[in-house]
């Protein structure tokens, strides 16, 4: 079975030479959260969220700019 999988993924090939740009994601939104005066106290009360919710945000500026750059 891990043979054939392997045979089909070897075999898989694409002839598209064409290339995405991906564009700068705008970071000053991040850089005005991670200069907010309470950041601190963010990262050192709820680290796992912070760092996820500068995640989330970063990933929605890359969507939106995305979005932008398609209309």
């Amino acid at each position: 079975m891990l043979f054939a999988l392997l045979s089909l993924a070897s075999s898989c090939k694409t002839t598209k030479t064409e290339v995405i740009s991906i564009p700068r994601v705008p970071q000053d939104i991040v850089q005005r959260m991670m200069t907010h005066p309470q950041i601190d106290k963010a990262w050192a009360e709820v680290p796992e969220f912070t760092r996820d919710a500068l995640r989330t945000i970063s990933d929605q500026a890359a969507q939106l700019e995305l979005e932008n750059i398609d209309n």
